[in-house]
């Protein structure tokens, strides 16, 4: 490693990297999955990326930029403008217009203030070599600076708004095609992703994407204690193996869907009690809010069935309360991940990687990670009788010991934070050594604008003028 003088600064020689977040609860602690509507995966993704590069050689600094906000129920290290989380990794916190929490829909109408701050805080630190952004809103601030200061970046979208079925904002459809049209890179995390969800948006796209599996930061296991601690004042039966769900309280997370599916079959419910965590809701009974409306629709869902002493709903848990009931489920249950859509599948590999058997849907990523990994099953998260047999199946999977483990240890492998850095800072590199790929040209309406009156993941045939493209993919 050479240490140098580099814009006024002594440190390490290398790359310095920027990331770009703006939404949700972005600190460098744990992790408070749930706490807002926006705080999931693409935090601990943003974290779990930035702390890896952080630690490479190569790496002279990573700093993280995000929106500053006042909310002492979120913690006032949200209002603090600098925050170190690494030896060579800085937040750096831009005000915008509004000093309030404000969810991710609402940070279109702060975007000419972020920028303004965003391009001061450029000017004022040493200029970053790359700027990676993470979803439209701060590819924004991303197309800024290249524009005022030439400095390349790179796009991730996490979660497309054309694969919302009923629910796509067509402005946001617009801003996303712009991003993936725009930008030097785009790094994508799982094969649907790349394959599909990209180029539907773009299909000039393939020459720029570049799939590459994010890491999953487990925490070590400590037994099941806390797990039961947790879930036994919920259930009658404590004993039983579980079926396991892990979600945001989201509709599209499709978690009443799972509810209706256990109390259909009684053998499930006689086989299995259901734990369900959905976010941190101490307090939260009622609302507008989308989390609040999940809440209680599950709620109604368990009342209308009868299910009181066979679904375990908490109202707030620890990472250490997630870790155990990986373990506990592990031992003799099952994870469950019945969204309507998953771009990714965060909780599928975290589930994998602690030995559970998994069943998740069947659009987006899931498939291509339980193809991976080598065990598991897929399911139509439309077809309650479906989810409620596969999960049977695997209750009862004689082989299930040797299979989770030989799972376990193929996630382990391939969803490493160190080896996505390592693909990434290439990725990073190669932008200093561009070539000439197709584009669409600034106007062009792309696929997903036409989709916009019909949204929903797309037929596979429409796929096929873009998969001619993938030879520029990195695989």
């Amino acid at each position: 490693m050479t240490i140098v003088v580099r814009n006024g600064r002594i440190g390490r020689d290398g790359l310095r990297i920027m990331h770009v977040a703006l939404g949700g609860s972005l600190h460098g602690g744990p992790i408070d999955y749930g706490v807002t509507e926006d705080t999931g995966g693409h935090i601990a993704y943003v974290m779990g990326a930035a702390r890896a590069q952080a630690d490479r050689a190569d790496v002279s600094h990573v700093d993280i930029v995000t929106r500053a906000f006042d909310d002492p129920a979120l913690g006032d290290i949200h209002a603090q403008e600098s925050e170190t989380f690494h030896e060579h990794g800085t937040i750096s916190r831009l005000w915008s217009r509004r000093r309030g929490y404000l969810e991710k829909v609402d940070l279109v109408a702060e975007l000419p203030s972020l920028i303004a701050a965003f391009l001061g805080h450029l000017k004022a630190a040493p200029t970053p070599d790359v700027i990676h952004a993470h979803f439209s809103e701060a590819a924004a601030l991303a197309r800024s600076a290249e524009q005022a200061l030439g400095i390349p970046w790179v796009f991730s979208s996490h979660s497309l708004a054309i694969e919302k079925s009923g629910h796509a904002d067509p402005a946001r459809v617009v801003r996303e095609c712009d991003s993936i049209r725009e930008a030097g890179a785009i790094i994508a995390s799982s094969r649907d992703e790349a394959e599909r969800q990209i180029l539907a948006a773009d299909a000039f796209a393939a020459g720029r994407v570049h799939r590459i599996s994010p890491g999953v930061t487990l925490l070590a296991g400590d037994g099941t204690e806390a797990a039961r601690a947790l879930i036994t004042p919920y259930l009658t039966t404590p004993d039983k193996p579980i079926l396991l769900a892990i979600a945001r309280p989201v509709w599209k997370k499709n978690l009443g869907a799972l509810v209706d599916a256990y109390a259909a079959d009684s053998g499930l419910r006689q086989a299995a009690n259901l734990v369900i965590l959905a976010g941190q809701h101490a307090g939260l009974s009622r609302g507008t809010s989308e989390a609040a409306q999940v809440l209680a629709d599950l709620r109604a869902r368990i009342a209308r069935h009868e299910l009181t002493g066979q679904v375990a709903l908490p109202a707030s848990h620890t990472a250490r309360d997630v870790r155990s009931l990986y373990a506990l489920a592990a031992q003799d249950g099952v994870f469950v991940n019945p969204a309507v859509t998953e771009p990714f599948g965060l909780t599928v590999v975290e589930a994998a990687q602690a030995g559970c058997p998994v069943v998740a849907t069947c659009h987006g990523g899931p498939p291509g990670i339980l193809e991976d990994i080598g065990y598991g099953r897929v399911i139509d998260p439309d077809a309650p009788a479906q989810i409620a047999a596969v999960c049977h199946d695997l209750l009862r999977d004689p082989d299930r010991g040797s299979k989770t483990k030989h799972a376990a240890g193929r996630a382990k492998r391939l969803f490493n934070w160190a080896r996505w850095a390592d693909r990434s800072v290439q990725v990073y590199q190669d932008l200093a050594r561009p070539v000439t790929v197709p584009r669409a040209r600034s106007g062009i309406c792309c696929v997903a604008r036409k989709r916009i009156a019909r949204v929903g993941p797309p037929d596979r045939t429409e796929c096929v003028a873009q998969r001619a493209a993938l030879r520029g993919w990195n695989a």
